[in-house]
């Protein structure tokens, strides 16, 4: 019996954290029961859904083909939710997949494929990919989205060996975001074996406006000062925004033209990353892409859309974590 077929023998938890997902959750665990290799349970936990979220699985588990778990915690974060899942689960393996998202059928086939191909693995990290069917979404996968062909890590997508979550110390439970990055670093530094699955995709719906986006991105800034990592991402962009503004400042006092080097340097850096999200692509038709002036143009007004969100939830940060002014309190009274 090959690796795979003992970790399927053995039977495999979905482990999905939740919290108002009343329009997804249902179509996610309709893809779970169509898997072609079929989880032996499913368990869902919700940190205080306000909509029907819990509802809705409690009466799925009445006609699931599988043994549906609801865990119910309030105020749950990420991270308390996956740890109350995985803790929950009566397997040894667990696969991780978030709501909202849509496993392709074949999804935990391909994650079970990556266990077999490495037998020593207590971690296998799938795939997934961006449902861009407007022009805004196309150009917010460009944005954001790791490119094609690179080997991203996600709980979105992977499938955990018990022992490795507790070797690691398991997730942190005080944020919002980028638990998932400290969980994957304590992962590497507590020598856990990890092998890939990239086939093993699932489609991540993105945000459709740039308000949700601006939303979304404020949170994963604050959070990302929370856990220590602002000189992965603040620090740089910081760095870059005050080049432009003394690129600004000596075009108001020495030399006007230079006032056209900040926009020109956004949408540069708008080409740039066209140009590399679409490495995969024949020369000419990367190149096509690279000179569509409007796409360009607007992967460059949502990066920089990112980045005054990323200032505002920083900002947040310092208000309401280290200066200590109550969320609702207006800090200017």
């Amino acid at each position: 019996m090959d690796r795979a077929e003992e970790v399927r023998e053995a039977g495999v938890a979905v482990v999905v954290p939740a919290l108002n997902e009343e329009g997804s959750i249902v179509r996610l665990l309709d893809a779970l029961a169509g898997q072609t290799a079929r989880p032996s349970e499913v368990v869902v936990a919700d940190g205080g859904s306000s909509d029907r979220t819990r509802e809705l699985v409690r009466e799925y588990a009445a006609r699931a083909p599988f043994r549906v778990v609801l865990v119910e915690t309030e105020r749950g974060l990420p991270g308390r939710n996956r740890n109350a899942a995985i803790a929950r689960a009566s397997r040894e393996w667990a696969a991780c997949v978030d709501a909202g998202t849509r496993p392709r059928p074949d999804w935990l086939e391909r994650l079970l494929e990556g266990a077999r191909r490495d037998p020593e693995a207590r971690v296998v990290y799938g795939g997934f990919e961006a449902v861009a069917d407007t022009a805004f979404t196309r150009a917010a996968a460009v944005a954001y989205v790791p490119p094609p062909g690179e080997r991203p890590r996600s709980t979105a997508s992977c499938l955990l060996h018990r022992s490795a979550w507790e070797r690691a110390g398991r997730f942190r439970e005080d944020l919002r975001s980028a638990e998932d990055l400290l969980f994957f670093r304590q992962l590497e530094q507590a020598g856990v074996r990890a092998a890939y699955a990239p086939e093993a995709v699932v489609e991540w719906e993105l945000h459709p406006t740039l308000g949700r986006t601006f939303r979304k991105f404020s949170a994963y800034a604050r959070n990302n000062v929370r856990a220590g990592l602002a000189r992965e991402w603040q620090y740089g962009v910081a760095r870059f925004y005050l080049a432009l503004l003394a690129a600004a400042a000596a075009g108001l006092v020495l030399y006007r033209p230079l006032l056209l080097l900040p926009p020109a340097l956004l949408l540069a850096r708008g080409a740039r990353r066209v140009w590399k999200w679409h490495a995969g692509l024949p020369a000419g038709r990367r190149a096509l892409k690279t000179l569509n002036l409007p796409h360009v143009a607007a992967v460059a007004w949502i990066n920089f859309v990112i980045d005054v969100a990323m200032f505002w939830g920083t900002f947040q940060w310092f208000v309401h974590d280290r200066v200590g002014v109550p969320e609702g309190v207006d800090s200017r009274q």
